[in-house]
């Protein structure tokens, strides 16, 4: 009887062994998904931005016939910092003027990054990079300018500014390593 009773406690023993590992493994398994959607959030609010910031840069072009530089927008902890285009937890807002492109057929461009900077001091997890680029191109045959755009998103390198993207006879292309987003 003493076998039977140790057999059976040994059975519910490793029972609730195993039924303590399962439960802690689905602990984890809904903090990895708190993360991702966090992260998923993040970088879809970063993007967001950077689309806003290359179409107020090609409507302020249409005006104005020229780019602006706005001041860069650094982290913040919780994106009190006065911003020009929205918040920026997590993100800081870069943005570079280049009247000297390669290409001989594009007067001027702008390109605009967004790269994860101060996060409320969580480092934990890394942020994918986006740049962005309006070029001002002539229109064949008229001597006005139209502009073209283009956002892109790294593929797999995190936390490193993209190379720029380019307009090559009369293509706007996302650089190596990223994908086109807008």
């Amino acid at each position: 009887m003493k076998i039977k009773i140790l057999i059976v406690s040994a059975y519910f023993l490793v029972l609730i062994i195993s039924l303590s590992f399962l439960l802690a493994g689905c602990e984890n398994q809904d903090e990895n998904k708190a993360m991702d959607e966090k992260i998923s959030r993040l970088e879809k609010e970063a993007e967001k931005h950077l689309v806003y910031k290359i179409q107020e840069q090609q409507s302020y072009f249409s005006k104005h016939k020229t780019f602006f530089k706005p001041p860069d927008e650094r982290g913040t902890n919780s994106g009190y910092f006065p911003p020009i285009f929205g918040t920026q937890i997590c993100y800081g807002y870069y943005t570079e003027i280049n009247a000297d492109v390669l290409s001989k057929t594009t007067i001027d461009a702008v390109y605009s990054y967004a790269v994860q900077d101060y996060c409320d001091g969580k480092w934990g997890f890394e942020l994918k990079s986006y740049v962005g680029a309006v070029f001002a191109v002539p229109i064949t045959g008229d001597k006005q300018l139209k502009t073209l755009s283009i956002v892109c998103k790294s593929v797999d390198i995190y936390g490193r500014i993209p190379s720029r993207p380019e307009y090559i006879n009369g293509v706007v292309k996302c650089p190596n390593n990223t994908t086109k987003v807008y």
